[in-house]
């Protein structure tokens, strides 16, 4: 879990950004929900914290933090929802709270930055695309980032002032397309 400890020093990085000046938008893409019968024994978990849900190859683990950000009286809260498919692929569903208002005109600088400073946690990482979306009427952005014989793929989505992760980690030689795109597309916010 090469890249789950760099995802938590990324979330701390852009909750103490103040003030990102808004970007010019990029075209979105609408994202589509698909189904398919080999993925009938995922679990739907559904997060109350969150008000979302997705679908993981098991139950996942359950974690819940809160860290006070430097030099002010406010906290980062996040949720993080983790399972291993078969000990070959980490599928994980972050939930961070941002104390504040993030403006929709600075969600799309704040994916950016949370990126930006996931790739620069390490010398070797390697972005090997992203784009920005649209999903469920907020901006978002898929990626993907090649470190050594490791891969990140995943989704970031900014809702109001909640940063949405969804990813996978795994060996290079491990990895699916599938399950990835199959992980990431069942992500839904509660209506």
């Amino acid at each position: 879990m090469k890249f789950v400890q760099y995802v938590f020093a990324g979330l701390i990085v852009v909750a103490q950004a103040v003030n990102a000046l808004p970007l010019d938008h990029s075209p979105f893409l609408e994202v589509k929900q698909s189904t398919d019968a080999q993925f009938k024994d995922w679990k739907k978990t559904t997060s109350k914290e969150g008000k979302c849900s997705a679908n993981f190859p098991k139950a996942p683990e359950h974690i819940k933090q809160r860290i006070p950000l430097k030099g002010e009286d406010k906290e980062l809260q996040y949720y993080v929802y983790v399972a291993d498919y078969n000990r070959k692929a980490v599928f994980m569903l972050l939930i961070a709270e941002y104390p504040g208002i993030v403006t929709e005109e600075n969600a799309v600088k704040n994916l950016e930055h949370f990126l930006n400073t996931l790739i620069a946690q390490n010398p070797n990482n390697k972005l090997l695309f992203a784009d920005l979306i649209k999903v469920e009427g907020f901006a978002g952005m898929d990626f993907f980032i090649q470190s050594d014989q490791v891969y990140f793929k995943g989704r970031a989505i900014q809702a109001n002032n909640t940063l949405y992760l969804l990813a996978m980690e795994c060996e290079v030689a491990n990895y699916s397309e599938e399950h990835c795109q199959y992980f990431i597309e069942s992500f839904q916010l509660d209506k």
